[in-house]
Formats: C-alpha cells, sequence, structure tokens
C-alpha cells in the first residue's frame, strides 16, 4: 500500500479502492486545502464566511425550536353581528360595568367546595369548553353581574336548545342572570339598557 501511495499508477486496476483514494486526496481535498488556506489569510473573507455561518446556524435552531403547528390567525375575534351588538351594548351601559366578550363559562362560574373526584372533573368538563357572548361585570371586584347571550337562528336547533338550557340552569345555580337578545341589524341602546336593568332588578328582587 506504502508503495501504491508513491506511485499511484501501479496496480490501480487491481485496487480501485485505493485508486479512489488518491483520486480525492489529489482532485478534491487538495483545491478544498488550497481554498482553506487562501480564506484564512484573508480577514475580510473569513469574516463573511463567520456571518453566512451564524446565518446559518440561527435559521436552523429556529426552525428546530418552532414546530409546524396548524394554526393561523383567526379573522376577527367577533363576527359582524357580535361586533354591531357589542357597540350598541357598550352605549348602553356607559361606564356602569365593564363590557366583556367571548368569556369562558368556567372563569363566570366554578364547581363549588365538596364535590370532588370524577364528579368534580365532570362538572368542570361540562362548563370548561363553553362560552358566553357577553359579560356585564362590576367595574370594581370584576365580578360577573349579567351574561348576555346573542341569539341567532342556530339556537334554534334541538341539539343548541339543549345547550342553552344547561348553560342558564348552570349560570341560575350560581346566581348570574342570563339575558338572551335575538339577532338584529341594528340595536337600540336605550332599549338595551332597558332590558339589563329589568333583568337586573329581577335579580335584586330574588336575593331581598
Amino acid at each position: 500500500a506504502a508503495r501504491f501511495l508513491e506511485h499511484p499508477g501501479n496496480g490501480s486496476e487491481s485496487h480501485p479502492y485505493l485508486g479512489w483514494n488518491v483520486l480525492r486526496s489529489r482532485v478534491i481535498a487538495a483545491p478544498v486545502e488550497i481554498f482553506l488556506r487562501h480564506l484564512l489569510a484573508d480577514r475580510t473573507a473569513l469574516a463573511i464566511l463567520a456571518v453566512v455561518v451564524l446565518v446559518a446556524a440561527v435559521g436552523i435552531f429556529a426552525r428546530l425550536g418552532r414546530p409546524d403547528l396548524p394554526y393561523v390567525a383567526a379573522p376577527a375575534l367577533l363576527t359582524a353581528a357580535e361586533r354591531t351588538f357589542f357597540h350598541a351594548l357598550r352605549q348602553a351601559v356607559a361606564s356602569e360595568y365593564q363590557l366583556f366578550a367571548k368569556v369562558r363559562l368556567g372563569d363566570i362560574i366554578q364547581v363549588r367546595n365538596g364535590v370532588s373526584g370524577k364528579r368534580r372533573f365532570a362538572a368542570f368538563g361540562r362548563i370548561s369548553s363553553k362560552h358566553a357572548d357577553f359579560v356585564l361585570c362590576d367595574p370594581r371586584s370584576f365580578a360577573a353581574a349579567l351574561v348576555i347571550e346573542l341569539d341567532d337562528r342556530s339556537h334554534r336547533l334541538p341539539a343548541r336548545q339543549k345547550r342553552d338550557e344547561f348553560f342558564d340552569a348552570a349560570l341560575a345555580v350560581a346566581s348570574v342572570p342570563v339575558l338572551r337578545v335575538p339577532v338584529r341589524r341594528g340595536y337600540s341602546p336605550e332599549e338595551l339598557r332597558q332590558q339589563i336593568t329589568e333583568v337586573l332588578s329581577e335579580r335584586s328582587t330574588h336575593r331581598a
């Protein structure tokens, strides 16, 4: 093998692997070595190479740290109909209440103390995936004062009516009143304010 490396022409046909090693060292490795020597001698080129390597490394780590998840931003938090109602509702309550939209039911009510184990888990599961359209809260304590549901035609479906029955019953047992308003093209802030006042007055009467 030593003689072959000194005289690569001898035995290259009978030793193709050794012939490839010589070819690789002369045709591939030698030019790369010359390039690296010139690169190391040129500080500007070396700096450019370092920047390129750094950028490539950052890109690789960024891709590795950001998994390929199938999500995009939603167009808007509220639909066009919900936005129309929201603006009228905000005028109706003015600064008397804090107004929130799309609030998780599990953040408005909770499973009472004393319920544990599977029963507690099941009770929480029934409210954790539901949300209220709009919630009026006390401006100081932020406690829920009134839940307002904007009902479109889907609420006429049997499955949705069953969901609404549980929704209203869960809030009622927790002493949180519900006002249901049918979807319309426009809303009167004065009329909404009157409806809100009536529902909250009934709540105060029942408590008394």
